[in-house]
């Protein structure tokens, strides 16, 4: 079937998004940025986390221009981050009417997305089993931190715990340092969301061949083990525990992060290959390199990685981190320099792709947002829609899609079902 020009792939597709945090949030985002209609739904009794502390004070870097202002709810920048392209509504579920108008939706819909602990939506009255009543064919994503069967279903989880979890933490740690001394890691949250979002997909897909949807389990920590496969296959196959290696690597040499000239500059190097190798020692400028036996193969450069390195960055810090990566990169060796956010944001290669998109928001004004992540020929994505301000979508929902009157819906609004300000602020 053909495509017209403006058409975006998931235009027609409807998401309901109960979800919080990042992991929860970003899978029906990365949905929106490819057409799906999706509609954020909270409770003015709880809100997502990512709305910010209570009561943030004034000089909180989480907002704009460290300003929370009179509705922080609606501009903290996590949220903010992750709810372009989306619609806000708020519905309290807890209550009969509130769950009985929520069941409405999911009849008008396609997709509903949540990353609440199993055993919530059971007791919410909208697990799998009950949507299906109103709605055979919906499909149903569940991202949770430990999935929804096992010992640790239940387990409320982070991306921090996660990372801890999937043996991630403990593999970038460093030699004699202790888990405290490693930063905090979402990365397992960004690869759940993408992988669900794959999921949806895919379910979408096989709903429109046979007419039947399906219910999507996945797991934060079972969706990153691939990422971490090599050393749990080496102890599978081996009964070898990796130990921690910070920015090294088991099988290559150089390979990590070396001090360049300027304050707390560095620059990231992997060399995998014989090529690579040479190429690395004709750029530092000491072509016998190649030929010391201490560094004449891969195995003997990772033996004497301690005098490589100090040989590396002895070099590295006499040049800019830019520099650095473009004189690599130059004779084929993979280099990146190690950017700060401000450095990121004003790196000519990420303008020139016009990555960063300027966004005008009610209660902040206009900012550059990080875009749409995929560059697509026939359908390009962009920020069609700003994020929204909590509830703003309130009567295009329940007014339009469910055809409500104006009384019963200002009767909803001051028997607070919905609303646009918050009862509690957020946690």
């Amino acid at each position: 079937m053909s495509m017209g020009a403006n058409k975006l792939p998931l235009e027609g597709i409807r998401v309901l998004e109960l979800a919080e945090g990042w992991a929860g949030p970003w899978s029906p985002t990365l949905l929106a940025d490819l057409g799906a209609e999706v509609i954020k739904i909270e409770a003015i009794q709880r809100l997502d986390n990512t709305r910010g502390p209570a009561q943030p004070p004034p000089g909180t870097p989480s907002y704009p221009n460290k300003s929370p202002g009179p509705r922080p709810w609606n501009i903290c920048l996590t949220f903010i981050v992750c709810s372009r392209n989306k619609l806000s509504a708020t519905l309290d579920l807890s209550r009969p009417l509130g769950l009985t108008l929520f069941k409405e939706l999911v009849r008008l819909s396609d997709v509903v997305c949540t990353n609440m602990v199993t055993g919530v939506p059971e007791k919410l009255g909208i697990s799998y089993a009950r949507l299906r009543e109103v709605k055979p064919d919906i499909v149903m994503l569940a991202s949770c931190g430990f999935g929804a069967t096992g010992p640790y279903a239940t387990h409320v989880s982070m991306g921090g715990s996660m990372d801890a979890a999937a043996g991630h933490l403990w593999l970038r740690n460093y030699p004699d340092a202790d888990p405290t001394e490693v930063s905090h890691s979402t990365h397992l949250d960004s690869v759940n969301s993408v992988t669900g979002a794959f999921a949806v997909l895919t379910a979408l897909f096989r709903l429109r061949k046979v007419g039947k949807g399906q219910f999507i389990d996945t797991s934060g920590c079972e969706t990153f083990m691939p990422h971490v496969g090599e050393a749990i296959m080496d102890y599978t196959m081996n009964g070898q525990v990796h130990q921690p290696m910070g920015n090294a690597h088991s099988a290559m040499a150089p390979h990590g992060c070396y001090r360049c000239a300027g304050e707390d500059r560095w620059v990231a190097i992997s060399v995998a290959t014989e090529k690579e190798w040479r190429a690395l020692c004709q750029a530092m400028g000491r072509p016998a390199l190649a030929a010391d036996p201490r560094f004449a193969d891969r195995e003997s450069r990772c033996r004497n990685r301690a005098e490589l390195d100090r040989l590396v960055e002895s070099w590295t810090r006499e040049i800019d981190h830019y520099e650095a990566m473009r004189r690599l990169e130059e004779v084929g060796v993979p280099a990146g320099a190690v950017l700060d956010n401000s450095e990121v944001y004003r790196d000519p290669h990420f303008s020139t792709r016009g990555f960063f998109q300027p966004v005008e928001h009610p209660d902040m004004g206009t900012y550059p947002l990080p875009g749409v992540i995929w560059k697509m020929t026939r359908t390009p994505g962009s920020i069609r829609l700003r994020p929204p301000t909590l509830g703003e979508h309130n009567e295009y929902v329940f007014k339009g899609l469910l055809s409500l009157s104006d009384s019963r819906y200002a009767q909803l609004d001051r028997e607070q079902y919905i609303g646009t300000v918050p009862l509690v602020r957020p946690l």
